[in-house]
């Protein structure tokens, strides 16, 4: 099945049905379908062809839902753009993708001229909103038109997801259609979705989270959607949950404890939620006790990466929950934990995490040396390293590259980020290694402190020597305003590496 066909089977079932919900705009299944299969015929009447690809630089909005299901009807692949990056990440990734089209929101025209003077290959260019002198609006393409067959099969590629760059330039990877679609049905058979859920869609579609999690599994049960537009606003969502009687959401540990601190959290009526999901980054278990104790609602995590589609293993809401655990590896998934040689690992000990299945991505577009590191003999090398325990849960401990190795000793950066977490005074923490001349390397914390509160270095590191072994604990302590993030909460920590890299040599002293 491919994403075309995958709309039109939901439409099948009720096509009256409300679908979406976005700002005061209703939209039912029937006419998603109906605008879906416009855009992609216009596109073909423009010139589109199979495998053509079609950036987006859009806020969450119906134009991107119509072009997320429609394009694959015509073979036309989806490059999903962050509206939030730099001019110079937004010509890297439209020039290597080799998008022909763009789609992007009224917001960014000022920066459209300077994206045509340098990319030649633009050909044309719609934007959410009225005609300009450079752009086409997008309602030209909901215009009656021929509906074309549907071209793409379960092996047609659907997106080029461009990673979010935590640790250098970003890679575009390749998503088939029945990647996507193997997602979505793992994902609804995990925790027994139902048409009676209303899903609310916090996190941007530009991200595969919002995409497969809050758009593709509700669909096949024609449950509703509710999309939060615009830039995320924490005193917005809990209004809308108590508001739409929402039953589930899936965030990142950010949003969560954002949620947790406003000032009438504990008043607000989250009756309707059976289940929080939380993915995209690791949970500090502060965060997660204080879900509990505010909204006593299970909150269950998630693992995945854009290169196994989004998610590869989920808790079950209804299983005892083990709070700092990714639950079991969702059906039609493979997990194995191995070591450096490649050998598979006993239950509890730690190795990296490989994937197979029909979520793996195709590869890396252009880039046939990076998809020949993490694509060997049919398993997906995630860079991550976890365990497993007795009943097949998974715990995710740490990136390999973020792991530091002092004196010949492993040190597992999220294993101190928790125990700095719990600190009352610590809003955020990220834990680097640094370069070191007598221990190869140092643990350095980089804490963001909570609004009216102080903290000092030694506090820290004194806190930590309580908790953890000595060689664990932090030798430097940074304080910083805020910490650099993709946009779904992944800490920047390349950036924190490059600004605080010769701290430990005694050449900085920031």
């Amino acid at each position: 099945m491919n994403i075309p066909e995958y709309v039109e089977k939901t439409v099948g079932q009720a096509p009256d049905n409300p679908m979406i919900f976005f700002e005061k705009e209703e939209v039912t299944y029937g006419q998603m379908f109906e605008r879906s299969c416009l855009v992609a015929g216009n596109l073909k009447a423009l010139g589109i062809q199979p495998g053509d690809k079609i950036a987006l630089m859009l806020g969450n909005s119906l134009e991107y839902l119509y072009c997320f299901l429609g394009f694959g009807r015509i073979g036309a692949l989806m490059v999903p753009i962050n509206p939030a990056l730099s001019f110079e990440e937004y010509i890297y990734i439209i020039e290597n993708s080799e998008a022909r089209f763009l789609v992007l929101m009224p917001e960014l025209l000022p920066v459209l001229p300077r994206l045509l003077e340098v990319l030649p290959q633009l050909e044309k260019v719609f934007v959410a909103g009225p005609d300009t002198e450079h752009s086409t609006s997008f309602s030209s393409l909901l215009e009656p038109c021929e509906i074309p067959e549907n071209t793409a099969t379960s092996d047609s590629d659907a997106a080029l997801i461009y990673t979010s760059g935590t640790t250098g330039k970003p890679k575009g990877v390749i998503l088939t259609h029945g990647n996507y679609i193997w997602d979505a049905l793992a994902l609804y058979r995990s925790n027994r979705i139902s048409s009676e859920d209303r899903f609310l869609c916090v996190l941007p579609l530009f991200h595969v989270n919002a995409q497969v999690v809050s758009i593709l599994t509700p669909m096949l049960c024609n449950a509703r959607i509710f999309l939060v537009a615009g830039m995320f606003n924490p005193f917005t969502i809990l209004p809308m949950i108590e508001q739409y009687k929402i039953t589930t959401m899936s965030a990142v540990p950010t949003i969560y404890g954002l949620l947790t601190r406003l000032p009438k959290a504990e008043s607000a009526d989250v009756s309707s939620i059976r289940f929080f999901v939380s993915g995209a980054a690791p949970m500090p278990e502060a965060i997660y006790r204080e879900v509990q104790r505010v909204f006593k609602k299970p909150l269950i995590m998630g693992y995945g990466l854009s290169e196994a589609t989004c998610a590869s293993s989920v808790a079950d809401h209804e299983d005892p929950i083990r709070w700092n655990s990714v639950g079991p590896a969702l059906r039609y998934t493979s997990i194995r934990i191995v070591d450096k040689a490649g050998k598979d690992l006993p239950v509890g000990e730690i190795g990296e995490v490989l994937i197979a299945g029909p979520t793996v991505m195709k590869g890396y577009y252009r880039n046939p040396e990076a998809t020949a590191e993490v694509l060997q003999d049919g398993w997906l090398k995630t860079g991550d390293l976890g365990h497993f325990d007795s009943e097949g849960y998974l715990y995710i401990v740490d990136r390999v590259k973020d792991m530091i190795i002092r004196g010949g000793l492993n040190v597992y950066t999220a294993q101190v980020e928790q125990i700095i977490a719990r600190m009352d005074a610590v809003e955020e923490v990220a834990v680097i290694g640094v370069d070191e001349a007598t221990w190869g390397q140092e643990v350095l914390a980089v804490v963001k402190i909570k609004e009216e509160h102080s903290l000092t270095e030694k506090e820290v590191i004194a806190f930590c020597r309580e908790n953890l072994a000595a060689f664990k604990c932090p030798r430097y302590v940074r304080f910083i305003d805020e910490l650099p993030k993709t946009a779904i909460g992944k800490v920047r920590k390349h950036e924190l590496h490059t600004r605080f890299a010769k701290i430990a040599m005694g050449k900085d002293k920031s």
